[in-house]
């Protein structure tokens, strides 16, 4: 049984392995290893005991051990340190030295061997050498007077010999020594430590040398400031506070002093607050060491500018400490791949940026090149004070001027920037104190990393240009030499990002062979870099476009501009141009083409053509190199400094635009071959246009006769199978020996559900055709050109030449000879849309395709495709929605034509003997008023209309506002009921009908014809289209 409050080995290996996991979780593995091995070492010792009388017994063993582990303290580096060597000791074991045993000594032969040296009067380090040779064979007695005996060769063993000592001499017969002690030789150590302790100076007990008690002389400059201190003190107060009492000290050494504590480093001219006003900063030491030719105000003064350089000093320290901290912070978390975690995530394990790195490493540079500075100084101070160097005057005022010369204002300016963008990355308000800089890396991120770059190098540039224009080149040099350094991580995000390209991450493309895909390496963009991803996949049609974008920070200030902040302002002229290459150069990757990315080697092994982008260069060293190309004999090359890049940021960006234009233009040429040779470009378009914007006049028509005998037929016209079956038919008919059109690329559909009051008949409206929709499946990528908005457009125009078309087709099948009433109606109708109709297709679609081929062929890039790609909707533009409303109603009112005709006639064809109609008198009765009400009207206000069309305003021009107001609406819908009512009246009805409708037309036709004189007018691209239309009009009133 174990006693009560005793502890079993059991618990105490479950406390060391305790101890042992936690030092691992910390990072402390040797000090883990050192406990495993020593306690596994103390257990096998414990388990060999079995003495019950030692102090420790086994049984206590753990409770010793657990009352240590109480007594513990943390560990500490000597700790760390004492397990390294436990460690070192366990793992290379020293061989203990053998010790001497009397079996050792009885093996050797006597008097040989290293334990008989010495022994028997011989001298030290020797031993008997052939003693048995020397000897009669017997052991020698061990008493020292036997060996007087054998020295001897006249006596034999037996005798004992006399041995006569010689008294000692007094002492007072003794000889000195030949080198007696002198006592200045031996207190000499003494004197060199006191000459040494003279010269330190930052003893609290130093003294100067100089009398501090004479009065004020005009010849010896060190009189000035202890005769200031005496004329100011009261006599009662220079008894216990005079210059006798002040320390003073030599000027170069409080120069020494100052250096020191621009470096950071301990001294006697400044001390450190840390509350108060002036907490966190330097202040003049209230024991610092007076000067003898300066009072104590003008001292104060100079010394006070020097703490407060210091201050500022320590403050960009200590930010780059912090800095510092939090990247080595980052480092030690485990490693796990950044490109394959989601980016939130590697927010968390990484808060501060690498630009802000950069500017963090930038700065650390130019502190430790002013410390080098002042430890260069304080050297030279002390050779010319020992007579080994050059001679020098050294002062404050002298070293003050020589560190403005040398640096200038750098430090404030950088202190000062910092402060600006801490403020602007934690959003803070003009009121709101700001926070220490050095906090600023551990402070809770408020603006995204990218908005955080874009506004560190957007302070830093404007800064540096305003002492460029200012002349102080001293401190422009410095913050250009920092602005380059904090550039680098951004220059290289985009070469990266040009030459790798975007990420893909949905899979393989499937038109090309998976060995040929060299996907981009990177999987996950920098949360800093101005591009941004939307996480959308490749193939989806949208992707191009919105796929990847330019980030869209939050403007840091009220009133900044609309532009980007997360695009620095030397890169807002390139970030369009960056965003495209590296979209193109992804996708070329992504279809396996490697001619842009793989170099070629002659045949002697040398490098024809580089690999993609292998001449990139440092930000720094394009800043550098020359930027305007000369001669053959370099007559007009410039080497440009970057302090003349950086004077503007237009210069700056020129220089940045030049640079990345030949890769893009390299990339946007590469894929623009590819689309065109292998993905067919212009084989597709030009099958679209035959077929979208019925260029295929002879198939179209065919096409179009058979939905149109559907129509008329009263059969279901817009059904996905007979419309499909159809035009493949169509195409399987031509007489050419390939197919002007691949039928299964496309794609006819028509919705099944409308909205309500969308419900038309199509034998009585054209706007029933409305909706229908053709899709031609193109291959991709040329998916990102002819887009699903593409293919509406197209859409929208086929629907508008069917819709024109089927007008003048009900049009054509009626044949009128005699009726000279229908026969003037049907000549109006027919003019308008036969006008129509030829501006449609040879001064709109003709024309638009002949200028689309033409600029589509001198496109460089994907994006200028798809721009000009998405330009061609100019009928369908917001401000000719009013026309192509008044257009419908022209259409539909030759669909009602038809249908009073064959009320009228009972046929399409209708051929009487009668030389005309004459129209009927028109009476007011009130059976024929009832029958108006019954009557729809394509215009309910066609008179005001035409008084509006009349008025003296007929010259000016029409906005979409006023053709919008006098616009004739068709608010009709023909009906049974309303075709009933044409066969019970009689001639003198349809007369009236036809006069109505003449009328109505007229208006509809003055309308179109101002709002097309108005669109004329107009400055647009299309105005010179409308001009013709317009002019084609002017025949109406002939």
């Amino acid at each position: 049984m174990r006693p009560t409050g005793s502890t079993g080995i059991d618990a105490m290996d479950k406390m060391m392995r305790g101890y042992s996991k936690k030092s691992r979780i910390n990072n402390h593995d040797i000090l883990a290893d050192a406990l495993d091995k020593t306690y596994k070492a103390l257990k096998g010792t414990v388990a060999g005991l079995s003495d019950l009388d030692a102090e420790i017994q086994r049984s206590r063993l753990p409770d010793h051990l657990k009352f240590l582990m109480l007594l513990s303290e943390p560990p500490s580096r000597q700790t760390f340190k004492d397990a390294e060597d436990i460690l070192d000791k366990i793992d290379h074991p020293q061989k203990k030295k053998a010790s001497l045993t009397w079996k050792d000594i009885l093996a050797d032969e006597p008097f040989e061997g290293q334990h008989w040296e010495g022994v028997y009067g011989l001298p030290p380090r020797s031993t008997v050498e052939q003693w048995e040779t020397r000897s009669d064979g017997s052991t020698p007695s061990l008493s020292p007077w036997d060996d007087e005996s054998d020295v001897d060769d006249s006596h034999s063993s037996s005798d004992i010999r006399t041995v006569t000592t010689p008294p000692p001499k007094p002492i007072d017969d003794i000889a000195p020594p030949s080198n007696p002690m002198d006592p200045i030789n031996a207190y000499r150590h003494r004197q060199d430590v006191e000459e040494l302790q003279a010269r330190q100076y930052w003893r609290p007990g130093w003294q100067s040398d100089t009398g501090v008690e004479g009065r004020l002389d005009l010849g010896d400059a060190s009189t000035l400031g202890p005769s200031f201190h005496r004329a100011l003190g009261s006599k009662s107060t220079l008894s216990i506070d005079g210059p006798s009492i002040e320390s003073y000290r030599h000027e170069e050494d409080i120069v020494r002093e100052v250096l020191t504590g621009l470096q950071g480093r301990r001294n006697i001219m400044f001390t450190w607050v840390h509350n108060g006003p002036a907490a966190f900063s330097f202040v003049l030491s209230p024991a610092a060491p007076r000067l003898l030719h300066l009072t104590a105000g003008s001292q104060a003064s100079i010394v006070t500018a020097f703490a407060s350089l210091s201050t500022t000093l320590v403050h960009l320290r200590k930010f780059t400490a912090a800095v510092f901290r939090e990247v080595a912070a980052s480092l030690r978390l485990p490693s796990t791949d950044s490109q394959s975690q989601p980016a939130y995530l590697s927010r968390l394990q990484r808060r501060s940026t690498q630009t802000l790195e950069a500017f963090a490493d930038a700065l650390d540079g130019e502190l430790r090149a002013f410390d080098a500075w002042c430890a260069h100084r304080e050297e030279d101070i002390c050779l010319a004070r020992a007579g080994l160097g050059r001679s020098m005057v050294v002062s404050l005022l002298s070293l003050e001027k020589t560190i403005r010369d040398q640096f200038g204002s750098s430090f404030f300016v950088l202190f000062d920037i910092v402060v600006a963008a801490a403020r602007q990355s934690q959003r803070l308000r003009s009121e709101e104190p700001t926070p220490q800089i050095w906090t600023l890396p551990d402070l809770p991120q408020r603006t995204t990393p990218s908005n955080t770059t874009a506004l560190l190098l957007d302070s830093l540039l404007p800064v540096a240009q305003e002492r460029l224009s200012m002349g102080d080149t001293v401190t422009a040099r410095t913050l250009i030499r920092v602005f380059n350094a904090t550039a680098e991580p951004v220059w290289a995000m985009v070469h990266r990002w040009i030459r790798d390209g975007m990420p893909v991450r949905d899979g393989q493309p499937g038109l090309l062979p998976q060995d040929r895909q060299t996907l981009s390496p990177i999987s996950v963009l920098p949360e800093e870099f101005f591009v941004g991803d939307n996480e959308m996949l490749m193939f989806d049609p949208d992707f191009w476009s919105e796929g990847f974008a330019l980030r869209a920070g939050q403007n840091a200030t009220p009133g900044d501009d609309n532009r980007a902040t997360c695009v620095p302002v030397f890169l807002v002229h390139v970030a369009e141009l960056v965003l495209a290459a590296g979209k193109v150069t992804g996708l070329l990757r992504a279809l396996g083409i490697s001619t842009l990315f793989d170099g070629e080697r002659g045949p002697d092994g040398s490098a024809v053509r580089l690999s993609w982008m292998a001449g990139w260069q440092s930000f720094t060293q394009l800043l550098e190199q020359p930027q305007t190309p000369g001669l053959d004999d370099g007559s007009l090359a410039i080497t440009t400094t970057p302090e003349e890049a950086i004077a503007s940021s237009e210069n700056l960006s020129r220089i940045v635009y030049d640079e990345l234009r030949p890769y893009a233009d390299q990339a946007h040429e590469a894929l623009t071959k590819v689309l065109i040779e292998e993905c067919d470009l212009w084989a597709h378009l030009n099958a679209m246009e035959d077929l979208l914007l019925m260029r295929r006049g002879d198939a179209m028509s065919h096409f179009i006769d058979i939905l149109f005998s559907r129509i008329d037929n009263r059969q279901p016209w817009n059904d996905f199978h007979f419309m499909n079956s159809a035009f493949q038919d169509v195409v399987a008919l031509d007489p050419g020996r390939k197919p002007w059109i691949d039928a299964s690329l496309v794609r006819f559909s028509f919705p099944t559900t409308r909205g309500p009051g969308q419900e038309r008949n199509v034998a009585q409206t054209v706007r029933a055709i409305d909706g229908l929709l053709v899709e031609y499946a193109v291959p991709f990528p040329l998916t990102y050109i002819f887009g699903p908005r593409t293919m509406r457009v197209y859409s929208s125009i086929f629907t508008l030449v069917l819709q024109v078309r089927r007008a003048k087709s009900v049009l054509e099948r009626i044949l009128v000879r005699e009726l000279k009433a229908f026969y003037a109606m049907r000549g109006r109708l027919s003019w308008f849309v036969n006008t129509f109709l030829n501006f449609l297709t040879t001064n709109v679609l003709h024309t638009q395709i002949l200028k689309f081929r033409e600029a589509f062929r001198h496109a460089k890039s994907l994006d200028g495709m798809i721009k000009l790609q998405n330009e061609q909707a100019v009928l369908l533009q917001r401000n000719t929605v009013a026309l192509h409303r008044a257009i419908m109603s022209i259409l539909d009112m030759s669909l009602h034509y038809t249908d009073v005709f064959v009320s009228f006639a009972g046929d399409t064809t209708h051929d009487i003997s009668r030389a005309s109609i004459r129209a009927p008198t028109r009476h007011r009765s009130r059976r024929f008023r009832a029958q108006r009400r019954n009557v729809v009207s394509f215009a309910g206000e066609a008179q005001s209309l035409l008084a509006g069309l009349d008025s003296d305003s007929s010259d000016s021009e029409m906005d979409e506002g006023q053709l919008s107001a006098h616009e004739p609406f068709a608010s009709f819908s023909l009906g049974a009921s309303t075709s009933a009512s044409f066969a019970g009246e009689g001639e003198e009805g349809f007369g009236e009908r036809l006069d109505k409708m003449s009328g109505e037309l007229d208006a509809l036709v003055r309308f179109v014809r101002r709002g097309v004189e108005s669109l004329a007018a107009g400055t647009g691209e299309a105005a010179p289209a409308f001009g013709m239309f317009a002019f084609a009009l002017e025949d109406w009133d002939r």
